[in-house]
């Protein structure tokens, strides 16, 4: 943790009880947050402590459940979104020029293109399964991550000992996982927690929309509901639409303060100078 420093060190705090509240989740029954147990719009009270949504489902088991479901793209799609990065940005790096060329103007023509607008038409075509959604987001986000590795990876290829060592006939690849891993493997870190920041938001945005999976609970669907019944009217909105969208900005503010403690960590030239 010290390693961190202190925001890093807030930030694994927030996660850790953002992840703490889904293995919860995990627990809960199949019925939970789909089941009527209470009157409609129930104000929080005991056995409904975030009170009912418009069908007397507990809201409270809805934002559980929807900590598993979120928690559970953005880890996955991060996973991905950085090993394709690795593989596609070692490639752009150590290849032959030719294939440097065609990954680099692909990934100039993808950077180009809307990915919010690109990712909502996909998921409005192509379906709402938790499978689908994760294959959209890896598909759209790899780009970025994988200019950032390549920049890295020529950075370790200009070493002077990994030079003389390809002047010898050493394997481009075999050089690159033996001694270059050490200078690269660091940047998959802030890769992977900038990825499940933005996968997190993409999967709260989708649903929100109206277009997740709508059995089953989450935190962009329960603010879904909270916009089509007219919640912010009434007070219900600080038992119904505050958790969730608290929750999100929780876990995508705890994210981005591990990515930046990370970043800071690997490359002082980031850190404040103190006046």
């Amino acid at each position: 943790m010290r390693a961190l420093g202190r925001q890093g060190t807030a930030g694994a705090v927030l996660l850790a009880c953002v992840a703490a509240a889904a293995g919860y989740g995990l627990l809960l029954p199949d019925s939970a947050g789909r089941e009527r147990i209470g009157q409609p719009y129930a104000p929080p009270g005991p056995g409904l402590p975030l009170g009912a949504d418009d069908l007397g489902r507990s809201l409270l088991d809805q934002l559980l459940i929807g900590a598993a479901g979120s928690l559970g793209v953005g880890f996955i799609v991060a996973a991905i979104v950085t090993v394709l990065a690795a593989v596609i940005g070692g490639a752009a790096g150590i290849g032959p020029r030719w294939l440097s060329r065609l990954i680099m103007r692909s990934i100039d023509v993808m950077l180009i293109l809307p990915e919010l607008i690109l990712f909502i038409l996909a998921a409005a075509f192509l379906g709402q399964s938790f499978g689908i959604k994760v294959a959209i987001l890896a598909v759209l986000m790899w780009p970025v991550p994988a200019r950032v590795l390549r920049a890295g990876v020529l950075t370790a290829w200009s070493r002077g000992h990994l030079e003389v060592a390809r002047a010898m006939g050493a394997p481009r690849w075999w050089l690159l996982l033996r001694h270059g891993s050490y200078l690269i493997g660091p940047l998959l870190i802030p890769v992977f927690v900038r990825a499940a920041m933005r996968a997190v938001l993409y999967d709260a945005t989708l649903s929100f929309l109206g277009l997740g999976d709508p059995t089953t609970p989450s935190w962009g669907t329960t603010l879904y509901w909270v916009q089509v019944n007219g919640v912010f009217l009434s007070e219900a909105w600080l038992w119904w639409a505050l958790p969730p969208g608290l929750a999100i900005t929780l876990t995508v503010l705890s994210l981005a303060l591990i990515g930046t403690a990370v970043e800071e960590r690997l490359n002082p030239a980031l850190k404040e100078v103190p006046a």
